[in-house]
């Protein structure tokens, strides 16, 4: 059995999960901190599961949306500070209050991972005391051709670490996206929420400990899979927005629907995403208008239309979550799901553990680009089976290559998404089913 959670203010809800079909009623309690009601929701299941419980995956979204960012400490590397203040980095209001305070260092890299500038260690080495005494503990480093070569920041982040081993460091190069000013945000804004992701992190530990022990406990990301709890005090941006994939995953899983589409009718509108392989098909970046998108993996959801394509040969899912179901949904869809099912808490309880290789390659014809493609599909693998996954049951979900513009020839972007449970639950059953399988 799994549970799937979903945390907002001081409020908990939960959901048990037995295989695909067996879906008991959400449960709700409020009460005056969201520890208590966490605590209290877990202690009521407890009697009624007992050791049965093998996952415990939260989406956390809410409350590190609702959570005060901290005040961060930004790095930015390049070959020369801008120039005015046109060509500075300029954040979403969202997160620009947080920025305390900007150091220049003089770096970086091009797209062929070749130094644009040497790095000015000795003078940052000089503002270094400064920053490490100042009471700020959340530091962002950003570096131009960071997804190239992320030397520069590492350097940086090591001469950090090296005076103070309390700092919380974010690095650009972990969050890919092609426009340095999305990395910068994101970068931000992760090490903005870090502290908050350290508080939900060892509150999930300890409830979750003390109530199912031998559970294993997850928080859920936006691509529509769950990590570790020790990974969301270190990378709380991927679980800021995880609500529609876990939606879309908690209607192809009560569709059995291992491909195909699914389509989510609410009172705020109808939205469509699709399922690959068992799991919601991704983007890598959030986009926010004009502003600054977040550069992180998330389910592609948009809006229904009428003039949506009509796929007899695609299998499909319709599920009705509306608050009042008296008329028909519209655009002529006829539901195909049980109707008020809590999806996203169902789709909590249903999602794997997932890894990303997202990254520039240089390559030298079609051998070696399948030699690079290949290594980097055995590295999400890899990556997901230190996550916890179980070796058997890893797979990989998208494994893609794309040419680099503006005149790069040999430079590819690598996207490979692996994912996989830590045992025998309903994922691997609609796998097993996919390749013609008995579950």
């Amino acid at each position: 059995m799994r549970i799937g959670l979903t945390l907002k203010g001081s409020s908990c809800r939960a959901l048990v999960l037995d295989g695909r079909s067996d879906v008991s009623a959400a449960e709700q309690l409020e009460a005056s901190s969201l520890a208590e009601a966490l605590d209290a929701v877990l202690s009521a299941l407890r009697p009624r599961l007992g050791n049965r419980v093998t996952d415990l995956t939260a989406d956390v979204g809410n409350v590190l949306a609702a959570r005060q960012p901290g005040d961060v400490v930004a790095i930015r590397i390049s070959p020369r500070p801008p120039a005015d203040r046109f060509h500075n980095t300029v954040l979403p209001a969202l997160i620009e209050p947080a920025v305390a305070r900007t150091v220049h260092v003089r770096g970086g890299h091009d797209l062929r991972g070749r130094p644009l500038a040497p790095l000015g260690l000795d003078a940052f080495l000089a503002e270094l005391p400064s920053i490490v005494s100042g009471g700020l503990r959340n530091v962002a480093i950003t570096a131009v051709g960071s997804t190239a070569s992320p030397e520069h920041e590492m350097r940086i982040a090591d001469s950090i670490l090296s005076s103070n081993s309390d700092m919380r460091i974010s690095i650009s190069s972990d969050f890919y996206s092609s426009a340095f000013r999305d990395r910068d945000y994101t970068a931000i804004l992760n090490s903005a929420l870090m502290e908050s992701g350290e508080e939900l992190a060892a509150m999930l530990e300890d409830a979750g400990r003390r109530y199912f022990p031998a559970a294993t406990l997850s928080y859920a990301r936006n691509d529509g899979g769950r990590a570790p709890l020790a990974r969301l005090a270190v990378a709380p941006v991927h679980a800021l927005r995880p609500q529609p994939a876990m939606e879309i995953l908690g209607a192809a899983t009560l569709g059995g629907l291992y491909e195909g589409e699914v389509v989510v009718c609410s009172d705020a509108g109808v939205s469509v995403g699709n399922m690959r392989r068992g799991l919601p098909v991704a983007h890598s970046i959030i986009r926010q208008g004009y502003e600054a998108s977040l550069a992180t993996n998330a389910a592609f959801v948009e809006p229904y239309t009428a003039n949506h394509p009509s796929r007899p040969d695609i299998p499909t899912v319709v599920a009705d979550v509306r608050t009042s179901q008296d008329t028909p949904p519209g655009y002529g869809l006829v539901p195909t799901l049980p109707s008020a099912q809590d999806l996203a808490l169902i789709g909590c309880a249903a999602t794997p553990l997932t890894a990303w290789i997202d990254r520039l390659e240089r390559v030298s014809g079609q051998a070696d680009l399948q030699r690079v493609q290949k290594r980097a599909e055995e590295e999400a693998q890899s990556a997901a089976v230190q996550l916890g996954a179980s070796p058997a049951d890893t797979r990989i979900i998208e494994s893609n290559v794309f040419a680099v513009p503006y005149g790069n020839p040999g430079i590819v972007r690598m996207r490979v998404q692996a994912a996989g449970g830590t045992s025998t639950n309903g994922e691997q059953s609609l796998a097993t089913q996919a390749m013609g399988g008995t579950a």
